[in-house]
């Protein structure tokens, strides 16, 4: 399919993009992952079991900007060693000479749109469930490094002096009620965890301990106390996030809750007209009930919406990204590749990504279309590439 001069091409590009990739993505793990996870105390191995959970999200905004840096490397190159001169001179289109890159832009975008479908989802579910299913590796690794732990939809909170293997020195123990106030204190000399992964409960032994209820006043010394704590459970009351489904599952829930919206409005609409009587038992009138379950579903639509039409949006930047490279690259003929390179991201900065985010907004607030909010800036960076290359075309 391709001639001599073609395949040439596309093996340089490939070359530099697979090694580019590789060292952006080796910077991504020493500069975010590592750091990150090192700093919620989580040791090697529980990093390289996350590494490849975490890995596959990157992709989409990782594998346009290496195929635009292998682009400008390659054409920038060849511009600047008057290849490209040659090669016009010799009678061949400039449009034979950038098919390459085209082609591997293409076959990118759908390899990226693939892994879009299900694998990076699924990914990006695992990794959340990881975080319950190891809850003991991370309560004792944050206790290690931070010395507390405490969460926003946990009733407890731990603070530690110190740590040695599984004994907790100097342990401070609170229990939160539901409005996130101190119920009770235990201080502790030193304690234990035990996980109970089958009852979902954590077991707290505490040794020379002592302890003090607020409502009721009450404080006691014992050299040994026990409590019972409960522990996030990995598969109940988890909210699924839009990131977290597959194409066909968010098409599905899509489908659900326009469904469960029709009903909530009309249900709202209805209680409008004949609002209820207020009772005593309800301290949340029924229809600021209502209001608020149909802004949450308003809400969930958008963002399945939004993440629908981003994904394809998103993986089609590895053509659109090269579309806007290869004429650059050539026409700078005379800078250095990583001068190409900056020329080249600019207006991606400048235009594609704040557009995207711009569209992201709107969308998930419902004041603009996602299906045609998000193809807004790769139109218009496809529109410039066009121009560019009719440009070239005509030099």
């Amino acid at each position: 399919m391709f001639g001599l001069l073609q395949r040439s091409i596309f093996w340089d590009l490939l070359k530099v993009f697979s090694l580019s990739l590789i060292a952006l993505t080796s910077i991504f793990v020493l500069a975010g992952v590592v750091q990150e996870a090192s700093r919620q105390g989580l040791g090697p191995e529980n990093i390289v079991e996350l590494i490849p959970l975490l890995l596959p999200g990157t992709l989409p905004f990782t594998v346009p900007a290496t195929m635009l840096f292998a682009v400008s490397v390659v054409y920038g190159r060849m511009a600047h060693d008057n290849e490209i001169t040659a090669i016009k001179a010799a009678g061949v289109p400039i449009r034979i000479v950038i098919m390459p890159a085209f082609a591997l832009g293409t076959l990118l975008s759908v390899i990226v749109f693939s892994l879009y479908w299900e694998f990076i989802p699924h990914a990006h579910n695992r990794l959340r469930e990881s975080v319950f299913t190891e809850f003991e590796t991370l309560i004792y690794a944050r206790l290690r490094h931070q010395h507390c732990f405490q969460e926003p939809k946990v009733n407890y909170t731990m603070f530690v002096q110190d740590v040695q293997g599984r004994t907790l020195i100097q342990a401070i123990f609170k229990k939160l009620d539901d409005m996130g106030k101190v119920e009770a204190v235990a201080h502790a000399a030193e304690a234990e965890l035990y996980f109970d992964m089958k009852n979902q409960e954590i077991t707290v032994e505490m040794y020379n301990v002592q302890v003090s209820y607020h409502k009721t006043n009450q404080n006691y010394t014992s050299l040994r106390e026990r409590w019972q704590l409960p522990m996030p459970k990995p598969n109940e009351n988890r909210n699924v996030r839009a990131r977290e489904r597959s194409i066909p599952e968010i098409q599905s829930r899509i489908v659900e809750v326009e469904q469960s919206l029709t009903e909530k409005r009309a249900q709202l609409e209805e209680m409008k007209r004949n609002p209820p009587a207020p009772t005593a038992s309800e301290p949340i009138p029924a229809l600021i009930a209502l209001q608020f379950s149909v802004d949450a579903l308003v809400k969930e639509l958008g963002e399945l919406r939004v993440e629908k039409a981003m994904r394809p949006a998103l993986c089609l930047g590895c053509l659109i990204f090269t579309l806007i490279g290869c004429p650059v690259a050539i026409w700078f003929q005379r800078r250095d590749y990583l001068s190409n390179f900056v020329t080249c991201f600019l207006p991606i900065v400048v235009i594609n990504y704040p557009l995207l985010m711009f569209a992201i907004h709107l969308g998930k607030s419902g004041r603009l279309d996602p299906d045609y909010g998000m193809w807004i800036g790769n139109a218009i960076l496809g529109l410039m590439g066009l121009f560019f290359l009719w440009r070239i075309s005509r030099r």
